[in-house]
């Protein structure tokens, strides 16, 4: 993947169906003042974002999180910043096909449910054969959705200029009162509404994939967060000054309700604005879930290569030379968990382990900075920033209800114990390399090719002496 290939991934990653969905959780938490929460949201994604350029900058190796929080502290920490992050986005996995199979509806009203399960499982095979077959081909699919997911948010926020310039009387009375509810509700809303922010995360992951990616992380990278904050913040502006914060709230697909009282209020066709919008939420779905497909296959392969998930999801398709099971295992449980949870508590799941993540990425880079200062960003007060990503990454984390908070801690234990298992295997084949030349032999050949770096320097080492 080239730099356009990498923005636009980002891009992808960030932009999808959480930006159809979360404005109505932000009406239902603050009403009119989710714009706040808005620009907050996206001022924390910046600064975790500055930990992932700085990172790839230093270290652009396949992994993300868990290889930046490996080099810098060690095998153990990058394993919690790894799992925590794959369990993170794991768990949004099944988001994907429940949030399409909704808003076809919209475009499809006669559709009855038992379409539903069908529409789910061709959504989730067209997605896993697309990166099944090679990354060349899922970039540029990703290409294509990206640019086409921005059209239908483009067009509403234009619309929406348009309407508050038309009828500023109307659009002005949306805005109050301000915080009908209060503030309470802040740390409730800044979940979902992060979680429209989250993805860039992803992109880092196929780092092995991208070309001269000292380069094209960092600049694909602030790019692409820029692009996809300004269209955010533009489209939250939509929302609130096209309907009143109850209706917001009470809808399902809030987007399309604002394009269909923003037609309306210009005289225009209402009805083709809502079909419009949900085939844009069509796109950015299946975009968004291609990208997460993309990432979360890579960073269960790297975790598989150094020894640390079962050797399974680290083995390489002999035709298209991809993760096929870790791609087969995503798609499992995409399908399963669209059918047993909702929409909310997946997302806030998922955020509490991105919290997570983000910490340990943000102090990872304050680690790695302190180690290679000659690449460390030229950026007036980073170190500052970094401290500032991983307050914010510890901020999300305990923004979820004490029983998610509990079920958090619960599989960070599982995932030590995995470790303990694990990773005395992985140093057992370490030491028996290290006591035995013959095994150096035996890991030069092609059975081994998916060992990490480190194991792939020590056995070049050996082959040499040999």
């Amino acid at each position: 993947m080239g730099r356009a290939d990498f923005t636009l991934l980002v891009i992808g990653a960030i932009v999808g169906a959480d930006v159809y969905v979360v404005a109505a959780m932000g009406a239902a938490s603050l009403g009119p003042a989710q714009l706040v929460a808005w620009v907050v949201a996206g001022v924390l994604a910046a600064f975790i974002a500055l930990a992932f350029v700085q990172c790839a900058a230093i270290d652009p190796d396949v992994g993300g999180s868990y290889a930046y929080a490996r080099s810098a502290f060690g095998p153990l920490v990058g394993f919690l910043a790894g799992w925590a992050l794959y369990v993170g986005e794991w768990v949004a996995l099944p988001v994907f096909p429940i949030a399409f199979v909704n808003y076809l509806h919209r475009v499809f009203p006669d559709l009855t449910a038992a379409t539903d399960i069908p529409v789910k499982v061709g959504l989730v095979a067209v997605i896993t054969v697309a990166n099944l077959v090679g990354v060349k081909k899922g970039a540029r699919i990703n290409d294509l959705l990206s640019v086409a997911k921005l059209v239908p948010l483009l067009l509403l926020i234009v619309l929406a200029i348009a309407f508050t310039i038309v009828r500023p009387h109307q659009a002005g009375g949306h805005l109050q009162p301000f915080a009908p509810l209060g503030w309470g509700g802040f740390g409730k809303a800044i979940v979902p509404i992060f979680w429209a922010y989250a993805g860039f995360e992803l992109a880092v992951l196929p780092a092995a994939e991208v070309r001269d990616p000292r380069r094209t992380l960092p600049q694909g990278l602030v790019l692409g967060v820029a692009i996809a904050t300004i269209f955010y913040l533009l489209t939250a502006f939509a929302v609130v000054v096209a309907l009143p914060w109850t209706d917001a709230a009470a809808s399902s697909s809030p987007l399309a309700a604002a394009m269909t009282a923003i037609l309306d209020g210009l005289s225009g066709p209402g009805r083709v604005g809502a079909i419009l919008m949900s085939i844009g939420a069509l796109i950015s779905i299946a975009g968004v879930y291609q990208a997460f497909t993309l990432g979360v296959s890579r960073l269960s392969y790297a975790l598989a290569a150094d020894g640390l998930f079962p050797s399974a999801f680290a083995r390489i398709h002999p035709r298209f030379g991809t993760p096929h099971v870790g791609l087969a295992f995503q798609a499992c449980f995409a399908l399963v968990g669209a059918t047993m949870f909702d929409l909310r508590g997946l997302i806030t799941i998922a955020v509490l382990f991105l919290g997570l993540s983000y910490v340990l990425t943000a102090l990872a880079a304050l680690r790695l900075v302190a180690v290679h200062r000659d690449q460390a960003l030229r950026i007036p007060g980073l170190r500052f920033g970094l401290v500032v990503a991983a307050l914010a990454g510890l901020y999300l984390a305990t923004q979820a209800p004490l029983r998610e908070i509990g079920i958090g801690a619960g599989v960070m234990l599982l995932g030590l114990a995995l470790y303990a298992v694990r990773g005395r295997h992985w140093r057992t084949m370490v030491t028996e390399i290290e006591t035995d030349e013959r095994y150096a032999v035996a890991w030069a050949e092609h059975e081994y090719h998916w060992l990490s770096r480190p194991v792939r320097r020590l056995r070049d080492r050996l082959t040499q002496r040999r």
